[in-house]
């Protein structure tokens, strides 16, 4: 009787064991797996690839017309997701913002307007928008300059006694996120977010590197660079070598560094940062345009009168910036979203930015989550797949779902997935967002499989090995995605 027990018992726990998954095993709908045999094949692949041992990565694939589960591993387990971030602040921003919402940036002055002197000075007052540059670096074709020396113009200003100010606005979110990595700041991608921006807060160094195992050398510089390089340290790499060259920068100090490599080439090669005072630079580019359209700049003192609004410049419309984050990952642009969300009690706390966190918990998104930033820059981020999944089901269903598509990039076809998934199977079947950090690599977003439509997110962190492998293996198993049925 004892040895019955005992060998019954010896079964169940045999059973339990099985059905338990192993590390690295997915899970999969019972149905699903007698229909996508070859599916179940390559995932089952990639759960064993010696790149995985040690990593943290979660996987999810749900039914986009059900929410049903279909592969799911981890699928609760809160992951950086680098660039994945954009998605939810897109979205954030189209439905509590708008896709019709614009930035405004105020022009105002202090003193009377008199046979068309303006006995007072000229303010601005800046709303984020990410959107401004000079007249010959125009991106979106705003005009920005232009349209503000019409404002001046049809308000009859041929002269300004005064100075040119900014207006202080309230904003708890401008400036340089704190975690940023400081290898990142200096650069142009990690450019900060302030009420006035101007050229995408960047600047170009230009420098020869011609000659291998030699110093590459400043040769030029952007004419609005407001940073002073005191130490350079770029040597010349092979000719077909990647860039890896850096700007380091200490926020509040004056001057920066570069250092790294470049490959040899014999033309003179180009290196962005990120402007530290961007507000300076913008009235740089006003006085000098000022001056071409025959308005005078005495720069006096006067006091300080109540300001008149004279008119405003607009960005382009919500929907068109948030193309520009989600095919370029643009990441001034996301920030600039996280900045016109944010409220005057907002505040960094225990689940990051509270802007942020707020839309988290509007769609519901498993709690652990931590949103530091809009772009993903920040390695403090952490939020889970079935976040994202959660995320990219509730999109479905809203008004701003079709903005929201023409921004994602189409594999094989547009944007940071113009040369992934690009096999004939899978191109222009899938449209999602990549994130890519140091050994952290995401994609989320949806698919046009032979089942339907599909929504997924794939995360992993802590990978081994060399990026390019890594992503060609991640290309395989969601090239697969298409195939299920």
């Amino acid at each position: 009787m004892i040895f019955r027990i005992y060998k019954d018992l010896k079964i169940l726990f045999l059973f339990i064991f099985i059905a338990l998954p192993v590390e690295g095993q997915f899970r999969f709908d019972k149905d699903f797996k007698l229909k996508n045999k070859e599916v179940v094949a390559v995932y089952d692949r990639f759960a064993k690839l010696p790149q995985l041992k040690g990593s943290s990565y979660g996987i999810i694939v749900k039914d986009g017309s059900t929410g049903q589960n279909l592969i799911h591993y981890n699928e609760e387990l809160n992951l950086i997701p680098a660039s994945n971030m954009k998605l939810l602040t897109s979205m954030n921003g189209l439905k509590n913002l708008g896709a019709g919402f614009t930035f405004k940036t105020k022009i105002l002055v202090s003193g009377p307007i008199k046979d068309g002197v303006l006995k007072g000075s000229l303010w601005i007052e800046g709303a984020g928008d990410p959107t401004i540059y000079s007249p010959d670096k125009e991106k979106f074709s705003g005009g920005f300059f232009k349209k503000l020396i019409q404002i001046l113009k049809n308000s009859g200003i041929q002269k300004i006694e005064g100075q040119l100010y900014a207006k202080e606005i309230n904003n708890p979110y401008s400036g340089i996120r704190s975690d940023w990595s400081w290898s990142d700041v200096g650069n142009y991608y990690g450019a900060g977010i302030y009420p006035l921006n101007i050229n995408e807060n960047q600047y170009a160094l230009f420098l020869s590197a011609t000659r291998r195992g030699k110093d590459a050398k400043i040769i030029k510089r952007d004419s609005l660079s407001d940073v002073e390089i005191t130490n350079e340290e770029v040597v010349t790499d092979g000719p077909n070598t990647p860039d890896l060259a850096y700007i380091y920068w200490k926020p509040g100090s004056a001057n920066a560094r570069i250092a790294g490599s470049l490959p040899q080439d014999s033309n003179l090669q180009k290196v962005k940062g990120a402007l530290q005072n961007p507000e300076k630079v913008f009235f740089k580019v006003l006085m000098v345009q000022l001056s071409k359209a025959g308005i005078v700049l005495e720069g006096k003192q006067f006091e300080l009168e109540p300001l008149k609004e004279i008119g405003f410049v607009e960005s382009p419309l919500l929907k068109e910036i948030v193309k520009e984050v989600n095919l370029l990952s643009n990441n001034l642009m996301t920030e600039s979203i996280a900045f016109a969300l944010a409220k005057r009690e907002d505040k960094l706390d225990e689940s990051g930015w509270t802007q942020l966190a707020r839309f988290a918990n509007q769609i519901n998104c498993p709690q652990g989550f931590y949103l530091a930033d809009g772009s993903g820059l920040s390695p403090s981020n952490r939020i889970s797949p079935e976040g994202f999944c959660k995320a990219l089901f509730w999109a479905r269903k809203q008004s701003f779902y079709t903005d929201l598509m023409a921004s994602l990039p189409v594999s094989g076809t547009s944007g940071t997935m113009r040369n992934f998934c690009k096999s004939a199977m899978a191109k222009g079947k899938i449209q999602a967002k990549s994130g890519t950090l140091t050994r952290t690599l995401c994609y989320s977003g949806y698919v046009k499989a032979k089942r339907g439509d599909l929504v997924f997110s794939i995360m992993i962190n802590s990978y081994s090995g060399n990026f390019k492998a890594m992503k060609s293996e991640l290309e395989k198993i969601m090239e697969s995605l298409v195939e299920i049925k």
